[in-house]
């Protein structure tokens, strides 16, 4: 399974990402076959998708972690 991320994703994080998704996901998508996967990122909001068709396979809402100022 090929798993592209949107630019907007720190490259930090992806690496976690791909595991979640590679535990999530068994197979290609339902509706086209298709075994390439597109990681974008809306708000605090990661939505994984089919490459090809845009079905949706699940979201993951991010955490912020707020830095404290002193």
């Amino acid at each position: 399974m090929k798993i592209y991320f949107d630019p907007d994703i720190p490259a930090d994080i992806q690496e976690d990402i791909k595991q979640v998704v590679e535990e999530q996901i068994e197979g290609p998508c339902p509706s086209c076959g298709c075994d390439e996967i597109y990681v974008s990122l809306i708000g605090n909001t990661l939505d994984v998708k089919c490459y090809d068709c845009g079905e949706s396979f699940f979201e993951l809402e991010l955490e912020v972690e707020e830095q404290q100022t002193a």
